[in-house]
């Protein structure tokens, strides 16, 4: 019995023994494993891999990385050359049409008893007619007559002004009624239909009263000649330049053209020509004139601070005139270099306004 407890208790000594020796293996074990874990990260000095990189090696050519602050330098990015900006139609700011007239001075010609404005693009005319207290006793009735009389008077007078209207260069209104009774009945029926300006004004015993027609809306004066409108005469073929569009304008758009007049005058017509130093044309207004929404380009006697105001490159152009005939600006053949000509009469026909400035 002695010996059977003699053998039990040295079993359980040799298993508290055999664990406690497992448990002590297992600890070296994984002191050993976070040893190798936390061994600094150990790189070749000449290596071109990044820094952040986890590379164990252990080459006595390495050193240990320890952490920095130094920030390495910004690498600059290449970008390939940006491509010039091309403005488009809509890019463009439109230019402020009422600003400009307010601030420059209307292309007026005035006529006796009337006047053309060709920045406003009207004739204009008065008439007069004295009350008769004598013949019609009753006051009321005495006015209604005067002004009867004196809206005859200002069409009379309308139909007068309008005949001297310059067509081109070589032409008149009146030059075309005595050729035609179609125009003559045409333009007679457009005077009879121009409208009163304002209130009949009561001065002198009588009756005063403005009446208007227009110039080139769709029952203006221009509407009425336009088809019987004579060709150019004095002018050479047209410009060899303008079927060579320079590269820089080919997609130009512009808004108006500014005539640099330098002093000198100008005897407006209806339909005005633009021409070279050699007498070839470069720009027929006729043509781009249409008679069925009646738009045409204002003309304006402006000033050079106003262009400059309004910019070089904000669809205005400057030409210098060498001199103005009837009818006909003369501009230098630098000027016409300037200009996509070939595209005044879309812009013209797409925006409506175009504004010929005389500076």
């Amino acid at each position: 019995m002695r010996n059977k407890i003699i053998v039990l208790l040295m079993g359980l000594l040799l298993m508290t023994s055999f664990s406690s020796y497992s448990q002590s293996k297992k600890k070296k074990k994984d002191k050993k494993s976070k040893a190798v874990i936390e061994q600094p990260v150990l790189v070749p000095e000449n290596s071109k891999e990044n820094s952040n990189s986890t590379i164990a090696n252990p080459n006595s050519n390495s050193k240990e990385i320890t952490p920095t602050t130094e920030k390495k330098p910004t690498e600059v990015q290449q970008t390939p050359d940006k491509k010039p900006v091309e403005i488009t139609n809509a890019e463009i700011k439109p230019i402020n049409f009422e600003q400009i007239i307010q601030e420059s001075k209307p292309v007026v010609t005035d006529k006796p008893n009337g006047s053309i404005n060709w920045t406003q693009q009207y004739v204009e005319a008065k008439g007069f007619s004295v009350m008769d207290n004598v013949k019609f006793t009753n006051p009321a009735q005495a006015k209604a007559m005067a002004r009867r009389g004196a809206t005859v008077d200002a069409q009379r007078n309308l139909l007068e002004i309008v005949k001297g209207v310059q067509v081109t260069g070589e032409t008149t209104v009146n030059d075309m009624i005595a050729t035609s009774d179609f125009i003559y009945t045409k333009v007679d029926g457009i005077i009879k239909g121009a409208q009163i300006v304002g209130e009949p004004i009561e001065k002198d015993g009588g009756i005063e009263v403005k009446m208007r027609v227009p110039l080139y809306e769709t029952n203006g004066i221009a509407s009425a000649v336009y088809d019987k409108v004579p060709a150019i005469k004095s002018v050479n073929a047209l410009n060899d330049a303008l079927a060579q569009v320079p590269p820089e304008i080919k997609d130009q758009v512009l808004q108006g053209l500014a005539f640099n007049f330098n002093g000198k005058k100008i005897d407006p017509s209806m339909f005005p020509v633009i021409v070279d130093e050699n007498n070839n044309l470069v720009l027929d207004l006729s043509k781009i004139y249409d008679p069925k929404n009646g738009k045409f380009p204002q003309l304006l006697s402006s000033t050079e601070e106003i262009f400059k105001e309004i910019g070089f490159n904000k669809g205005l152009q400057m030409l210098n005139v060498i001199k103005a005939e009837s009818g006909r600006i003369v501009i230098d053949n630098e000027s016409i270099k300037k200009v996509n000509w070939g595209k005044i009469g879309q812009t013209v026909s797409k925006i409506g306004k175009f504004l010929l400035m005389l500076i």
